[in-house]
Parts: C-alpha cells; structure tokens; sequence
C-alpha cells in the first residue's frame, strides 16, 4: 500500500554541500506587488483571517479538530487546508475567493501553469513580535510506497502580507538535494531575495526554495503580530491538506456568487 505523508522540514544547521546532480539553471521568478487586492476585497481576507486566528487563540487545532474523511489515509496532519482546482468557482470564504481570483486571472498565469495544478494549499501563520521567526525551510511532501520514497514540492509559493512589521521573507535560490539528506543545492546561492512585510502585497517564488524568515533588527519598534497568508499551488494534492471545516465557512447563500466581483484586485504596484 502506498502511504503519503508530509515532509518535515529541512534542518535548519544542515551543512551545505556539494550535489551530484547536473547544474541545470533555475529560472528566477521571485516577484512582489503591492496592493494586489482592492480595499473592499482585502478587509473581507482579512475578516476571515481573523475568525481563524481567533478560533487558534482559544483553542482550536486544525491538525486534529474536525477532522472528515478527506485526509489521505495515514497522513500526519498538517494546519493547512486544500482548495482544488474543481472547487474554484464556489469558495466557500474569504481567503478562497481570494485563491479563486488568483486561478481565474491572466497575469497570475505567468508565475504558474493553472491548466496542470491540481489545486491550492493554504495556512495561516500569526507569529508575535517577541515570538521566534519562521526557521529555513523547503516546503515538500513524501510519498512513501515500501522501502522507496519520492520528494514532491509545490510549483508555485507564495505570501500575502495582512499585516506590515516583522521579519522580512528571504528566499535562497537553493533547493534541498536530491541525493544528500540535509544538504543544499547549490552550496552557495547565486541570488537572495528579502521581501519586507506589508499589508496587501504578494510575494511569489518557485515552490521548491530554501526560505524562511529574517529576524528583525535589535532596534526594532515593532510590536504587533505577523500575520500572512500562506499559498501553495501543486500538481498533486500534498498530503495532511484538508479540506475547509464548516466552522470557517461563510454562512452566507450567496457568497460564492458574490465573491468574483467582491474579489477584484488592486493596483498590483511591481515592488522594485
């Protein structure tokens, strides 16, 4: 039988070195746009984000409540959620709507081919000013089929800045190695992308980098919450996504109906 399960992340102290596989260029595709949602359509993300934040604060662990039947049998669950791509006409919230008027425009298509993803996967992260950063890390999921495994990751990252402050995003171009556990390829990264948090952009990058968070500054006056929005687009849905409880849900009928002119974008400003 053929087990899925999700890919725990790279070691943060892993040791980089050589790989033995082929040194094939990487394109890259980081890119930032600020105000890439209209006003009306951002305050709606950020509501639902909030519901969710307040649902983790008093108790809620999207890992183990209100699970259904749609995890992947001996999967370790995850706190994401799945979005496929035959559900994109009817979101059922906010956040949804948003990754359904991502799939649905042109210029988003040039980051990632839309016709061969399967879906979106998507989290949230709330960190605390005082709280550790995000650590290195690569993305990935593990299908484990006897003594054999196979490293997958997603096409497409990408994060929605809702609130500004905090560590900068930086992303490697580097992608954990194929043959060598722990080590990164190549040793040293041609380029580093840094990506300052600022409420209503989008940061995108290929799916298999080596990114993480940046501390701030030691005289740093920051003293909010770091809050975005995480999506992943993939060719397979990853393992531990799960579908959007009810709780989540917006209760309102016509919601999917209304969401593709709610959900209009901004002015989508290149960050230079």
């Amino acid at each position: 039988a053929r087990e899925r399960r999700r890919c725990a992340r790279a070691n943060t102290h892993a040791f980089a070195r050589e790989s033995a596989q082929s040194n094939e260029p990487r394109a890259r595709m980081e890119v930032a746009f600020d105000d890439v949602l209209c006003a009306r359509a951002f305050d709606a993300l950020c509501e639902d984000v909030r519901r969710y934040i307040d649902a983790v604060d008093a108790g809620y662990d999207a890992s183990t409540d209100d699970v259904d039947d749609d995890v992947d049998a001996g999967a370790v669950l995850t706190s994401s959620f799945w979005m496929p791509m035959t559900t994109m006409s009817s979101p059922q919230n906010a956040i949804e709507a948003y990754i359904a008027s991502l799939a649905r425009s042109d210029w988003f298509g040039d980051y990632v081919d839309l016709e061969r993803c399967a879906g979106a996967e998507w989290w949230i992260q709330d960190v605390a000013w005082d709280e550790p950063p995000k650590v290195y890390h690569t993305d990935c999921d593990v299908r484990v089929v006897g003594e054999t495994s196979r490293r997958a990751y997603p096409v497409v990252a990408s994060v929605t800045y809702v609130s500004s402050g905090g560590g900068p995003t930086v992303v490697f171009a580097q992608t954990c190695d194929a043959i060598e556990p722990g080590a990164l390829d190549p040793v040293v990264p041609g380029e580093i992308t840094a990506c300052a948090p600022v409420a209503n952009r989008l940061m995108v990058f290929k799916g298999d980098r080596w990114h993480g968070v940046l501390r701030e500054p030691d005289d740093s006056t920051f003293r909010g919450q770091r809050v975005t929005v995480l999506v992943n687009w993939w060719l397979e849905k990853p393992s531990g996504a799960r579908a959007l409880p009810q709780r989540f849900a917006r209760e309102d009928d016509d919601f999917s109906e209304r969401a593709s002119s709610t959900f209009a974008f901004g002015a989508r400003r290149v960050v230079r």
